[in-house]
């Protein structure tokens, strides 16, 4: 039987074990596993963590608001563009990651897996 989500929230079964606040990919079985950045920015954010082959709930980029998204490599500047990258992490864009669909809202410093607010950009 076919439904629709209308609140942008879904729950789905981890593959392997994820922290909150990354993008992830769902798989060809139904469950998720981190974003492998590039042109795979999955299908949204985890809203806690999740343990394997568990439940949790993920934000779906095409829910209202803002993402709390883990980032990774540089600091971040507020008002810059970010991309997806291996991992599920947001980071800055170089070249050898895929679209630049964040735009943090909030800056932070040079620390791996640091959570802060980005907004998804629409083409």
């Amino acid at each position: 039987m076919a439904s629709q989500n209308e609140i942008g929230f879904r729950s789905f079964i981890a593959s392997g074990a994820i922290s909150a606040y990354k993008a992830v990919t769902i798989q060809s079985d139904g469950t998720i596993t981190p974003s492998a950045g590039n042109a795979d920015i999955g299908v949204g954010i985890t809203q806690q963590d999740f343990a394997d082959a568990n439940y949790g709930t993920v934000k779906l980029w095409t829910a209202p608001g803002t993402f709390l998204i883990q980032a990774t490599g540089s600091a971040v500047t507020a008002g810059t563009a970010y991309a997806i990258v291996t991992g599920g992490f947001a980071a800055a864009v170089n070249g050898t990651f895929g679209p630049a669909k964040l735009q943090a809202l909030q800056a932070g410093v040079a620390s791996n897996g640091i959570t802060l607010e980005f907004a998804f950009k629409l083409p």
